[in-house]
């Protein structure tokens, strides 16, 4: 298993389209190499058997001019013997073309010569001045051995074969002689050998063209889409098809899955819209227990003064006491359904610049110097801090109720800090004490209405600080120290949701 999985790791096949082409293409290119090796050696067999071949007929015709020539061979060297031999020559010669040929004397030199298909104007009757040498070599050769010598010479273009043949045994100073030429460079083999390679050349590089050109477009197009997929938007682009048959059925299934993606998204807030409405639903439940329990106890409180009242009229203190009593609850329950409606409604913010947000602070601290009384209310703003845009009623009531929250959990003389700063867009504002913290209990619940830890709480400020927050687009949050505990709330003004 382990050696497999070396192989494979090793020999693992191409993971881009780009390197499959590449190997196609190297494919391509090794077997045109072979088919021009091929080729080339085709040519080159064929040249060989063409070569065999020639020599073959230049022996024949050798024996021809032999037969031709009377035996024994005329006396002396007149005009009359040259004449016969010139004659005999022709004569035997005419059935092998391309083939020459003529009778040597070792003594005298040349006694005849014929070159019958010569495809020239005319008869050629001179002896060839550059082979003359060759001739007399290869004739004097066989007249010496009392034998027929082959004799080949390679060239660029040709391959010049010769061939003697003695006329007779014993001191015979005679001889035949033949010789033709194989062309190898102009040939009709030739053409076609280099026709084949001119074409595998010009496949080849036109094959390397058409990929690079298909390789440069698909690049350019892939290019295309993944900008358009790395545009960082929310839902997917769609994507412009690029005229890429393969390509766009990646494109149209691209476009295909962002539509179900969006469909998908827009089912997802729509569920947590109704999510979030039951959640309301749900908070309301609660709110109402919540009114239910909190206005029975002023109202029973209301009652019982009244009823003090009514019995004991003769006493004015009394009665005037007791009314006393009946209009600080009815305040309480008025204060208690306005944080009641404040909770559970949708605020409007209506957004205003706020050009000095340590003097906006200030002044809602200053709201609660006498009751807070001997605790030290301070106001810190970083450096950084710059005018800003929010709903400054809705803002203000929140940081009241966070600034009331503090006073109500700390000591008498602990101090409370309000700050403030800005960093990305956003603004935070925070109020931190070192009174009694959060109880664990309620934590998770905390912003919640009715969540609170003390007897005399509705638990609705906070919920009304949250709101504040959403409503803005921002959110409101709790750190809990070891020293007390800090209340932030996140405005964005960079940007307005």
């Amino acid at each position: 298993m382990g050696q497999h999985a070396d192989f494979k790791e090793e020999f693992s096949l191409p993971r881009s389209i780009v390197a499959w082409f590449a190997v196609c293409w190297s494919l391509f290119l090794v077997a045109a190499l072979v088919v021009g090796a091929m080729l080339i050696a085709l040519y080159k067999e064929t040249t060989s058997q063409r070569t065999e071949r020639a020599a073959a007929n230049l022996a024949r015709a050798c024996d021809a001019v032999l037969r031709e020539m009377r035996v024994p061979a005329p006396a002396g060297t007149g005009d009359a013997a040259a004449a016969d031999y010139l004659s005999s020559v022709r004569r035997a010669l005419e059935p092998f073309a391309g083939v020459e040929g003529g009778v040597w004397n070792a003594s005298s030199g040349p006694l005849a010569y014929a070159f019958p298909s010569y495809e020239g104007s005319g008869q050629k009757t001179d002896l060839p001045q550059a082979e003359e040498p060759t001739i007399r070599q290869v004739v004097e050769t066989a007249i010496l051995a009392h034998r027929p010598v082959e004799w080949k010479r390679d060239a660029r273009s040709q391959i010049l074969l010769m061939q003697a043949c003695p006329l007779g045994a014993g001191g015979t100073e005679i001889a035949a002689w033949t010789m033709t030429r194989v062309i190898t460079v102009g040939g009709r083999p030739f053409l076609l050998a280099t026709t084949g390679l001119a074409f595998l050349l010009i496949v080849l590089l036109g094959s390397a063209a058409l990929l690079a050109r298909v390789l440069w477009r698909w690049s350019q197009r892939l290019r295309t889409v993944e900008t358009a997929l790395a545009s960082g938007a929310e839902d997917l682009p769609v994507l412009q098809l690029t005229g890429q048959r393969d390509l766009d059925r990646i494109v149209a299934a691209i476009n295909g899955a962002g539509a179900k993606a969006l469909q998908a998204r827009h089912r997802t807030e729509s569920l947590q819209q109704r999510v979030a409405e039951g959640e309301r639903l749900a908070a309301l439940g609660r709110v109402a227990a919540g009114v239910a329990h909190e206005i029975r106890n002023p109202i029973a409180a209301m009652r019982l003064k009244a009823e003090n009242a009514l019995a004991s009229e003769a006493d004015r203190s009394r009665s005037t006491d007791a009314l006393q009593v009946v209009v600080e609850q009815v305040g309480r329950m008025d204060h208690l359904l306005q944080n009641l409606l404040r909770s559970v409604q949708r605020t409007e913010i209506r957004r205003q610049p706020v050009m000095d947000i340590r003097a906006f602070l200030t002044a809602h601290a200053s709201l609660f110097r006498e009751q807070a009384g001997r605790r030290p209310i301070t106001v810190d703003v970083a450096d950084n801090s710059a005018p800003a845009e929010f709903d400054a009623a809705a803002v203000g009531g929140a940081l009241d109720n966070l600034i009331l929250n503090a006073i109500q959990n700390s000591q008498d003389g602990a101090p409370i800090v309000l700050r403030s700063e800005i960093e990305r867009s956003i603004l935070r504002l925070s109020v931190s004490d070192t009174g009694y913290g959060v109880p664990e209990s309620i934590r998770e619940h905390l912003f919640e209405p009715f969540a609170t830890g003390r007897p005399d709480g509705t638990g609705l400020g906070l919920a009304m600080v949250r709101e504040v927050a959403d409503a803005h687009g921002g959110r409101a949050s709790v750190e809990h120290r070891t020293d007390g505990t800090t209340f932030t709330l996140e405005i964005p003004i960079g940007s307005h949701p």
